[in-house]
């Protein structure tokens, strides 16, 4: 019954002449896959508690656009208001934790979460400490990563708030709170030690991303290098909503 009826909605849409047809199921209706698969469903993507399935209705190749095909990750550099060291975490588990590396804080962006907002986040969550993001020093672009999708990974330089340098100016310390699930140790570090680990040394990628992180720290109390790349959150204007750009320009609303 579902297939003889579905089957004729298919012969109407194309007689109207759309050519994309696009279903989102939940998982209480996965038992209808293998029904659209027999009616030349074809699986788009999935995430969890969601599929989507996909039909191109002409005879000529799909044109519908692929499903989701990256991740995105943030990197943050924090550096010490007095001492100019660099924040550094070792993690409690994964491939990191195994070399007994080493890293500056990393995650990934939520959904619908600016990388700004997610280098702020991570930075919190890892070590207790609030900063502002400040600009995006350089960024990776990687693929064949898990499930087979591509991977941009951007390395933020982030400020303390100027409640630590408060803290600084009374003697005290700054406190760290370790994400008791992930995070082993937490300490500050000379920059030159950062980069000189020996699995950064023996890796051309990362020796090239440490460098452009060494640059972004050497000119830091000089507000940054001369093009950094900062974000600004704008009104679309055509139709509700705000993108962030990222660009090298300061505040390029403003021209």
């Amino acid at each position: 019954m579902f297939m003889k009826g579905f089957q004729v909605m298919l012969d109407g849409w194309e007689d109207e002449g759309k050519r994309g047809i696009w279903l989102t199921l939940s998982k209480e209706q996965s038992l209808l896959v293998p029904l659209l698969a027999d009616l030349e469903f074809d699986f788009q993507f999935c995430e969890k508690g969601k599929l989507v399935m996909t039909r191109w209705l002409p005879s000529t190749e799909s044109r519908l656009p692929l499903g989701p095909s990256h991740q995105v990750g943030i990197g943050a550099l924090v550096l010490h208001p007095i001492t100019k060291k660099m924040l550094v975490v070792q993690e409690k588990s994964g491939p990191a934790a195994k070399r007994k590396l080493w890293k500056m804080p990393t995650g990934l962006t939520d959904p619908g979460e600016d990388i700004a907002e997610a280098a702020v986040r991570e930075m919190k969550e890892e070590t207790g400490l609030d900063c502002d993001f400040d600009h995006v020093i350089c960024f990776r672009q990687a693929h064949g990563g898990l499930f087979n999708k591509s991977d941009m990974f951007f390395v933020c330089m982030m400020r303390l708030l100027p409640k630590y340098h408060k803290q600084l100016e009374l003697g005290n310390d700054i406190e760290f709170t370790p994400q008791e699930s992930e995070i082993a140790e937490i300490k500050w570090v000379e920059i030159s030690d950062y980069i000189n680990q020996q699995t950064w040394v023996d890796s051309p990628l990362y020796s090239t991303m440490n460098n452009a992180m060494l640059n972004a720290a050497l000119n830091f109390d000089n507000d940054g290098p001369a093009h950094k790349i900062v974000g600004e959150k704008l009104e679309v204007g055509f139709r509700p909503g705000h993108n962030t750009l990222y660009t090298s320009l300061t505040n390029p609303s403003k021209l």
